[in-house]
């Protein structure tokens, strides 16, 4: 960095940028009498019908590419993200956005709602237009949480610097890195905080069931265009994408973890690449890749925007991940009513006090103290993979943690339509994905033998 400021400034701004990352996770907390919202995202792969092949960014034939799909989306969803060339690569309207991921997977984020029936609403919507669109070319929307026919590195990248960055970056440390981002697919649900203390406790939690999350929540029976008889891949594909920045938070159940030392561990790292011009170049790329030098680094010759800390955020991934929410990103992308099912299972889990405490307790904390600590969510990753449903995870079998998890979110869900005066059943949405649970079971138990 060809900075002329001095050593003590850049240690001040380097100061200043660790206190503003802070304080944006501390403005994230809402008020404790905030009804309960749950925001979803969900990754799909657009096939050919017959054949299971992706469609691409780009128009191949009589197919329409994923850039048309958007061109004929931003009649319901009108605002539009575009690269600096001008192609389409977003759109959104006040139900949520819908994006390209790095190998034309098309997602849906629905904006944070507190009723599951107006999630609901959103997704149904969105799959309307997309379905009655593709369908009209022999298409369609697969829902799994790998790519039903294709090798990952047969897939092209649609036309954002940032995954350019990211694929030169994985190339480097020779990890599995291009699989994640061309192949994978995933479910993401995320619930607000109350507090810093609030946040680290679902975090922690949400860490610590994220294995039996994703045994529920197991959808590639495909892997690498080959039938797929391992369990839990795509959780286990993220063990090799990059140690430095994803797996379990480092030190997530320590006792001193918060706010700070999360902060730390974003710092610490690389960000990859970062999206301004360098302060002393201001005429230059506004996208710059940084190799490995850590954000501490890579930001001291400017103070942080709020756009410079979500794009540092948005470049780590964690089984949980801390935004101004807690996003839960174990489970592979489901179909409509099972994704419906564990948006309402997450609800119920994570804003129930009832039901936090209860977990608490099955995973052995005690006065605030964790008995487990990062290397048991890989143990009980590798348990599930070998042992199926007989796995031993934290100490209390699979089939048993399936059959908790489901009566807690039940009575957090009647718990909270109760507070909020609520009349609409949301235990009803459980069933679908309750009964995917059972089936899962079966099948972890037949995979054990």
């Amino acid at each position: 960095m060809s900075d002329t400021r001095t050593g003590r400034q850049a240690d001040d701004i380097r100061q200043e940028n660790r206190n503003r990352l802070v304080q944006y996770f501390r403005e994230g907390s809402v008020p404790a009498r905030t009804e309960p919202r749950v925001g979803v995202e969900v990754e799909h792969f657009a096939i050919h019908s017959d054949t299971l092949e992706p469609i691409h960014y780009e128009p191949h034939g009589e197919c329409p590419g994923m850039k048309d799909v958007l061109a004929h989306l931003r009649q319901f969803y009108p605002q539009e993200m575009l690269n600096p060339q001008g192609e389409l690569l977003g759109l959104a309207n006040e139900t949520g956005s819908v994006t390209l991921e790095p190998a034309a997977q098309i997602e849906m984020s629905i904006a944070p709602y507190t009723r599951i029936a107006d999630v609901e609403r959103a997704y149904a919507a969105f799959r309307e237009h997309v379905d009655s669109y593709l369908a009209g070319y022999g298409c369609e929307i697969a829902s799994f949480g790998y790519h039903p026919s294709t090798r990952a590195l047969d897939m092209p990248l649609i036309p954002k610097q940032r995954y350019r960055f990211m694929d030169e970056y994985f190339a480097t440390i020779r990890s599995h890195g291009e699989r994640m981002m061309r192949a994978s697919a995933s479910t993401q649900v995320s619930v607000d905080y109350y507090s810093e203390e609030d946040a680290v406790r679902k975090v922690r939690i949400a860490t610590a069931i994220g294995p039996v999350i994703a045994a529920i929540c197991d959808n590639a029976p495909i892997f690498e265009g080959e039938p797929n008889g391992a369990r839990i891949s795509r959780l286990n594909l993220w063990r090799d994408v990059d140690d430095a920045r994803c797996r379990a938070i480092p030190g997530v159940f320590d006792p001193e973890f918060g706010f700070e030392a999360y902060a730390d561990w974003l710092l610490r790292t690389s960000p990859i690449f970062v999206t301004r011009p360098a302060a002393d170049d201001p005429e230059g790329a506004t996208e710059r890749s940084t190799g490995f030098l850590s954000a501490q680094e890579a930001y001291a010759d400017a103070l942080l925007s709020r756009e410079d800390i979500e794009h540092l955020i948005s470049m780590f991934w964690p089984d949980v991940r801390l935004k101004r929410f807690v996003e839960i990103r174990q489970a592979d992308c489901l179909p409509q009513e099972q994704m419906l099912g564990y948006a309402a299972l997450v609800k119920g889990l994570y804003y129930s006090p009832a039901s936090l405490s209860a977990l608490e307790d099955a995973l052995g904390v005690k006065d605030g103290a964790w008995p487990i600590d990062s290397a048991s969510i890989d143990r009980a990753i590798d348990a599930i993979r070998a042992d199926g449903i007989r796995a031993q995870i934290h100490g209390i079998a699979l089939a048993d943690w399936l059959e908790l998890l489901f009566t807690l979110a039940r009575e957090g869900l009647v718990e909270l339509a109760a507070t909020w005066d609520a009349d609409d059943d949301e235990t009803r949405y459980l069933l679908p994905l309750r009964e995917r649970a059972t089936s899962a079971s079966r099948h972890l138990y037949s995979r054990s033998q």
